[in-house]
């Protein structure tokens, strides 16, 4: 084979490969694309539905657009989605989920057995891509009952209790789900007091995942979950009275007049009487009810409290810091209300000089390496808590 042949040869591999990477054909068992509404449909559950029972055991794949639901699509037969990054499922209607994924088998016993008594060991379903939007009518997503399930590349919007609820709320049970790069964000109003993801079980790793704008953005009261790279802030929904392009403008103006040092004492007051956004009264960066959950490379960004820790957490390479542009002006690093506490090689700031370090009884608490400033006075508030936990 002479050196253009093997050049072309390679050519045509590299296409093959990439066009498997983006989805070409053969990589799902059915498209819901092949399920047009039928006469008299006048939302997309139904044939939503007849997509994920032709695609059993299988993959679905959900093309880009705009799909109206208003009927919650419940998955209980091992259907895996692949959707388009702008395949935007639109609740229409109140009802509990958006989508419930469902393993809907015992999995609290080891293994999972076929009707002939053989091993049902099919790891690695998953959901990726899309956008789920709750509309403030409906929860976007939860999973429930499997072993190693992966979520990823998925944006969840505006969910009325919650983004995503990993749950043990069908009886069953769910270890090892995997989730990557979710992104959950409030784009309206009237939701205060949501969650952002909501993690009831165990033994689950979240890396990348974003929370912008959920009252409580990430709640966990299973044990033993690893949230890594994970970063939630709030203050993109407006303070009541005032519209999103009318706030986004203000915010922008303000940085610009800090940033050129002439933002005055009188643009504050007048910025303060503003209020808070509105997702912010009550809001909880990281809210952790379980025990032996860790957190690494987290970051509390704009909350009235950072970590609040109810049994126990590990806290390392992780921040905390208040925006003052937010109008935020109580805000606490860590609320300590039980269990052992190790905190290690965190960075923890305050902006607008009223934020607390710590709340607790200092008991049971490692501290170590960690870098402190702004605030009240967090620096005394360290050295007289921890010793300057050096």
């Amino acid at each position: 084979m002479n050196t253009k042949n093997i050049k072309r040869t390679f050519i045509t591999m590299a296409l093959a490969v990439a066009a498997g990477a983006f989805g070409a054909s053969g990589d799902w068992d059915a498209n819901l694309a092949d399920f047009p509404r039928l006469a008299g449909e006048t939302d997309d559950s139904p044939r939503f539905m007849r997509a994920v029972a032709a695609a059993a055991n299988g993959v679905l794949r959900v093309p880009k657009g705009e799909y109206d639901i208003a009927t919650m699509l419940r998955i209980t037969n091992h259907c895996s989605l692949s959707m388009h990054p702008a395949a935007h499922l639109v609740a229409r209607a109140k009802m509990k989920y958006v989508v419930f994924w469902d393993g809907a088998a015992d999995y609290h016993a080891l293994s999972v057995y076929n009707p002939d008594g053989s091993v049902y060991d099919n790891q690695n379903l998953f959901i990726k891509g899309g956008d789920i939007d709750g509309n403030g009518l409906a929860s976007c997503l939860a999973i429930a009952n499997s072993h190693h399930f992966t979520l990823a590349d998925i944006t969840l919007h505006n969910g009325l209790v919650t983004g995503l609820c990993v749950t043990r709320e069908t009886g069953g049970h769910l270890y090892e789900l995997i989730a990557n790069n979710v992104y959950c964000k409030c784009t309206m109003s009237g939701l205060t007091g949501n969650v952002g993801i909501e993690c009831q079980v165990c033994d689950c790793h979240f890396t990348d995942c974003i929370v912008v704008d959920y009252t409580k953005s990430i709640r966990v009261t299973g044990g033993a979950n690893r949230f890594t790279r994970c970063h939630v802030w709030g203050g993109t929904v407006p303070p009541k009275g005032m519209g999103f392009k009318e706030w986004s403008d203000f915010y922008a103006r303000r940085k610009k007049l800090e940033g050129a040092r002439k933002w005055t004492a009188e643009d504050e007051r007048a910025a303060l009487a503003k209020g808070v956004p509105e997702m912010l009264p009550g809001s909880v960066a990281f809210e952790c009810i379980g025990g032996a959950n860790v957190f690494d490379g987290c970051f509390a960004d704009t909350a009235v409290i950072g970590f609040d820790v109810r049994h126990g957490a590990t806290i390392i390479n992780s921040g905390f810091y208040n925006n003052p542009r937010m109008n935020l002006r109580k805000s606490t690093a860590i609320v300590h209300r039980g269990g052992p506490l190790r905190v290690a090689f965190c960075t923890f700031n305050g902006g607008a000089k009223c934020e607390k370090l710590y709340e607790g009884s200092a008991k049971d608490v490692q501290w170590i390496g960690n870098t402190v400033g702004g605030g009240a006075n967090m620096a005394a508030d360290e050295k007289k808590l921890f010793g300057g936990g050096k």
